[in-house]
């Protein structure tokens, strides 16, 4: 696991003495803006862009202006532990960090899912690496070093090809399984319309056995593996899936829609369910484990 996370503000300060600065922002707004400055519009729009007017979005980050923290000011804070017990593992912290699709290209060498595992590697804080990924599953959770890992499964409509994913994720070590169950159809993204800009048709010939779908192919090769599943529930995968079992892994599920959505697909066996805003947002999530087994 990492260090506490105060020790990193004090690194900061340490360095400090020695007149050393943070080469990074330090604040959501400057991160932002950075990325802005750094990434072509075409990628700056489908990362920062959501679906419609984007009104969703803006409500989903707004949202957690409403939530605070209520210290308790007699306990002392020698000892301090944020760790939580999931899914049988100990985590350093109740926070993951939400799978974001084609994330490669967010990064300057265009390794941006080796870079998230480094970071993951760094904090403790579980990585929930995309199906569509640049970089191939084995060589992102070979990065990750203690901390756990889980993978985020588009499930195709080939059978033959999820149990693939599936088998290649649990020999690679990851720790869980999400399913995506919310993204029946491409959302209306007017900024990444404006560009005719869909990073995922822009597929990379890659050797097919070792990629994910992201860079599998030619465009036409992520066109028909995608394409099919669109419109379709995804339901009957969980259940499938629960029944699949090559290893030991938990399954859990990705909803889009609620609380009392999630808990619909709870009954259908996976481990827990993951709140997420697929198409509104690519950077936005909440866990919440509903049940174990």
């Amino acid at each position: 696991m990492g260090q506490p996370y105060g020790g990193y503000q004090d690194e900061i300060y340490l360095n400090g003495l020695a007149g050393i600065v943070p080469r990074h922002p330090l604040t959501f707004e400057g991160l932002e803006a950075g990325a802005r400055a750094a990434l072509p519009p075409s990628v700056w729009s489908y990362v920062a862009g959501g679906a419609g007017d984007e009104h969703t979005q803006r409500a989903n980050a707004a949202a957690f202006t409403r939530w605070g923290l209520m210290p308790r000011m007699f306990v002392g804070a020698a000892q301090r532990d944020l760790s939580v017990e999931l899914f049988g593992m100990r985590l350093p912290s109740p926070v993951f960090m939400a799978p974001i699709g084609v994330i490669g290209l967010c990064a300057q060498d265009g390794h941006g899912d080796l870079a998230t595992a480094d970071a993951a590697a760094r904090t403790g804080v579980p990585m929930v690496a995309s199906t569509l990924s640049a970089d191939p599953l084995e060589d992102v959770a070979a990065r990750f070093g203690d901390t756990p890992g889980f993978f985020q499964l588009y499930t195709p409509t080939d059978r033959a090809l999820a149990e693939s994913l599936v088998h290649r994720a649990e020999r690679a070590g990851f720790r869980g399984i999400v399913v995506t169950l919310d993204t029946w159809i491409t959302g209306w993204r007017p900024r990444d319309l404006a560009t005719a800009n869909f990073p995922q048709l822009r597929g990379q010939r890659f050797n097919r056995s070792k990629y994910c779908l992201a860079w599998s192919g030619a465009s036409q090769v992520t066109r028909d593996v995608l394409r099919p599943r669109q419109g379709r529930s995804q339901a009957g995968a969980v259940v499938w899936l629960r029944g699949y079992t090559a290893g030991s892994s938990p399954r859990f599920t990705a909803s889009v829609n609620a609380l009392h959505a999630a808990g619909e697909k709870v009954k259908a066996g996976p481990c827990g369910s993951l709140l997420s805003r697929t198409g509104i947002t690519p950077s936005l999530a909440k866990v919440r484990a509903n049940s174990t087994h």
